[in-house]
């Protein structure tokens, strides 16, 4: 038998909470599913998802983008989607 390793990893609390709950209704525990995983990762050589990366040049035009007040705010949900409806229309 291969030996073991602990790994201590913080994460935030409702991230862990809602996942716990997810791999307990498939019947596993966290270090079952967190084995799981790093065994993806090991024998594919990749993540089992594809990452968003977001670039700084990325990361400038959002700021610059807010500092000159070309954002939008709603205050429901329903002026959102009305926004967003719009856009299409156009």
């Amino acid at each position: 038998m291969a030996s073991r390793s602990r790994i201590n990893v913080e994460v935030d609390t409702e991230t862990k909470d809602r996942a716990l709950r997810v791999i307990n209704s498939m019947g596993l525990d966290m270090s079952s599913a967190i084995n799981m995983y790093l065994k993806h990762i090991s024998d594919s050589g990749e993540l089992p998802f594809t990452p968003e990366i977001i670039v700084e040049g990325q990361l400038q035009t959002a700021e610059a983008d807010v500092e000159a007040g070309r954002t939008k705010s709603f205050k429901t949900i329903d002026a959102l989607l009305k926004d967003l409806h719009n856009d299409v229309d156009d």
